[in-house]
């Protein structure tokens, strides 16, 4: 005969014993969610009150020799944001007294590169008449640099703006009543005798090439891939800029051949 095995039967004290312990798993995971919120400063709010507070956004810029600092976290890593220029406003946008911005042909140092601090800042302009420069300014025709305490630094074109190519650093530029820069070179073909326009004007020292790809909106039409015939090149010595490492918006505002006014903002960063 096959031996019958008692059931075991659940007592009232093992069921409740398990109730306790069961009870006291969720208490303490309640406890750890509690404090889990308490720590990040409570639940988020369904609805956020508007204080009225300005909230700016910026955009860091990266420094030279230095990664680009990013957030890695479970595993993923967040995409570095792409710096945009910033919008064009004032002078440096295209109308009104910038009526001829495209005589400006070429800048060194072009988009992406940089200059250093004993280095050179270098604007082409190019016209169908000789660009103008201040009354009376005098050149060393053999190397291209100024000869200082020559000409009219304050002489005005009818348009109310310097006649001497003039170079401003955001946020001091000309508009806001900013200093301006003056060449410490002039090469190409000048005019130091405005008004007058003229098609022979003076040839100074040698042009460097204008760097390929700095070309910005040139008309294109009968007079090839340039506005005109005549160009001329002003340099500015960073040094003589009072410029520390950084990046900076720079102002170019200069005068062609026919008293048109050509102004170029770009970004120049100071190694």
């Amino acid at each position: 005969m096959p031996v019958q095995r008692k059931k075991k039967k659940l007592t009232a004290k093992k069921i409740q014993r398990g109730a306790v312990g069961n009870f006291f798993v969720f208490g303490v995971l309640a406890l750890l969610i509690v404090a889990a919120i308490t720590a990040v400063g409570g639940l988020p709010p369904d609805k956020f009150s508007n204080s009225g507070t300005l909230v700016n956004i910026v955009t860091p810029t990266q420094a030279p020799n230095h990664n680009t600092l990013q957030l890695q976290t479970f595993g993923y890593t967040t995409i570095a944001p792409t710096p945009t220029p910033p919008p064009e406003e004032g002078l440096c946008k295209e109308g009104g007294d910038n009526d001829e911005p495209w005589i400006i042909a070429g800048y060194s140092p072009s988009l992406g590169q940089t200059v250093g601090a004993t280095g050179q800042i270098k604007v082409w302009v190019n016209d169908e008449l000789v660009p103008f420069i201040a009354p009376g300014q005098q050149v060393n025709n053999s190397t291209g640099a100024v000869v200082a305490n020559t000409g009219n630094l304050t002489a005005k074109a009818p348009d109310n703006y310097l006649w001497e190519p003039s170079l401003y650093i955001a946020p001091h530029t000309e508009e806001s009543g900013g200093s301006p820069h003056f060449p410490d070179f002039i090469k190409g073909t000048y005019n130091n005798n405005p008004p007058s326009s003229t098609t022979q004007g003076t040839q100074g020292a040698t042009a460097d090439p204008i760097p390929n790809g700095t070309v910005p909106t040139q008309p294109q039409g009968s007079f090839g891939s340039f506005f005109g015939n005549f160009t001329s090149e002003y340099i500015w010595n960073v040094s003589e800029l009072g410029l520390s490492t950084g990046t900076y918006q720079a102002e170019f505002v200069i005068h062609d051949g026919d008293v048109n006014l050509g102004v170029g903002c770009v970004s120049i960063q100071i190694q």
